[in-house]
């Protein structure tokens, strides 16, 4: 187990992100020194990734799950902000790109992990095309320009994926969810320890960085939720499997147990309802996968149900040890925590929950006007909210924007019934992918991969991530763990045909071996 998440890579990859984050915060204040960072960063990503493809994008994804909205360095060019996730995208896609044009690295369109994408492609372009025909085109570019982020599919499909290089994945994902875990915590230590007359400087660079958002709570607790807690979720996937082992050394479920409290302190604070009914969705698959792979017994389910259960307790304990912690000063109190969390447990009645009910049937009713083929990206609608943040600006709670909270409902306005379908039709595959290593000494891979997938598209249900570089990405890691060549009766499907072409994607996990 720790070879395969805490080698020498994940220490880089933690440092590297440490490292980004302290320029970050170097030259946030500097819009001459940001221009310079992002301009050096990207020629060093690109001389990266010419050399080794597979390396610029273990630094996309690094990039991606650590970090929210990819704006750590952002730097505006009349009114249009290129932050740091541009510029490793341009960075990695020119390498990628020119290594092509120069035959160093192959692309085939023959690829069969390509095939199950290809819906999802046309259902993006119609999205484009209808969006810039009726709305404004600059509009219609930023509300779907985070499916660009797809475009990493074709130099993922470029590399040869060997147990080296899946296990770097592993370690990138490791480094990326313990590094938003310690940004997590670590905020909750300065808001509730520092007057709030000491904060301003770290709450604008919180903000103005879209790392997080900050919400005063009850009393001096403040809601610290990342967008990129999500790699957390993810990473707890891959270490849950560990617990279900029949001969699980105790070194390794104590190690499990230790770092599952550290998933849930983040899961708790975060204070998501869409994280937890993903984390109840993608559980229930794991339970139903692990019946699947062959259930380890009573005894050691038992002892696993019981490590989860002990890790809850102990993410409450640190909650409170943060909280609590008399130095330098202490401003947060437990009672303000855990009537915090049990507000936001039993409240169904607050503004998010309203403003999402306000926003349906305005949605249901614009949907209704093109249902085949959506409205395209650039679709506002207006609705009634709650949220105190949008009366401030129209007292009257009149709300118009393109940034909606019911996921799959959102793709199908956007992208019509295809949107919603091709994303459906993309898990299939992505399952049927995976299912057959069940049956393989690998198969906790697939159990993590395939209940990670599952809590990606629950969640996406209330708060998108289907539309968002955070859960597209999901998709794409992936990918690599999918069979890179089909078997010879499946060589010669053509692209177009992705229902025959799904039955080529075996996987090949047994590499993963410890060496």
């Amino acid at each position: 187990m720790f070879d395969q998440f805490f080698g020498k890579p994940f220490w880089t990859t933690l440092g590297f992100l440490a490292g980004v984050f302290a320029i970050s915060i170097a030259v946030f204040p500097f819009p001459i020194a940001s221009a310079v960072a992002l301009a050096v960063s990207m020629a060093a990503i690109f001389t990266m990734t010419w050399k080794r493809l597979d390396l610029g994008l273990l630094i996309a994804f690094a990039e991606l799950f650590a970090n929210s909205h990819g704006h750590l360095i952002a730097y505006d060019i009349h009114g249009f902000s290129f932050s740091s996730r541009m510029a490793v995208f341009v960075a990695v896609m020119a390498a990628w790109a020119l290594s092509i044009a120069t035959k160093r690295v192959r692309f085939s369109p023959r690829d069969p992990r390509l095939a199950p994408f290809v819906p999802l492609f046309v259902a993006v372009a119609v999205g484009f095309v209808i969006g810039f025909l009726l709305h404004n085109p600059v509009v219609a570019f930023k509300d779907g320009n985070a499916y660009l982020y797809l475009g990493y599919l074709f130099p993922v499909l470029s590399v040869d994926w060997d147990a080296t290089k899946k296990r770097l994945l592993l370690q990138v994902l490791a480094a990326s969810a313990a590094w938003v875990s310690i940004v997590t915590l670590g905020l909750l230590y300065v808001f509730t320890h520092f007057p709030e007359w000491m904060l301003g400087a770290t709450y604008q660079f919180i903000r103005d960085t879209r790392t997080g958002e900050l919400t005063k709570m009850a009393g001096n607790i403040f809601r610290v939720f990342l967008q990129a807690q999500f790699s957390v979720i993810a990473f707890a996937f891959f270490l849950v499997p560990f617990l279900f082992l029949r001969d699980v050394p105790k070194r390794v479920y104590r190690v499990v147990t230790l770092l599952l409290v550290g998933v849930a302190a983040v899961v708790i604070i975060s204070l998501s309802r869409s994280f937890w009914l993903g984390i109840v969705v993608g559980a229930f698959a794991f339970l139903v996968l692990k019946v699947v792979d062959g259930w380890p017994g009573t005894k050691v389910a038992g002892k696993a149900v019981a490590s989860t259960v002990i890790a809850t307790i102990g993410a409450c304990v640190l909650l409170v040890g943060i909280v609590l912690f008399p130095l330098p000063y202490r401003v947060g109190r437990v009672s303000d925590l855990t009537g915090l969390v049990s507000d936001r447990t039993t409240d169904i009645s607050d503004v998010a929950i309203s403003s999402r009910w306000n926003l349906l049937p305005p949605l249901m009713a614009q949907i209704g006007e093109h249902v085949a083929l959506g409205s395209g990206f650039g679709q506002e609608i207006t609705f009634k909210t709650d949220d105190p943040r949008a009366r401030a600006i129209h007292p009257d709670g009149t709300w118009t924007t393109y940034s909606l909270e019911w996921g799959w409902l959102e793709l199908w306005l956007k992208m019509g019934l295809l949107g919603p379908l091709a994303f459906a039709f993309l898990f299939v595959c992505l399952v049927r992918g995976l299912w057959p290593t069940l049956r393989t000494s690998q198969s906790w891979v697939a159990v993590a991969l395939i209940s990670c997938l599952a809590m990606l598209f629950a969640t996406h249900t209330t708060s998108p991530y289907l539309n968002h570089p955070l859960g597209l990405g999901l998709l794409l890691f992936v990918v690599p763990f999918l069979n890179q060549k089909p078997p010879a009766a499946a060589q010669k499907v053509s692209v177009t045909d992705a229902v025959s072409t799904v039955a080529a994607l075996q996987p090949s996990l047994a590499p993963f071996t410890s060496e």
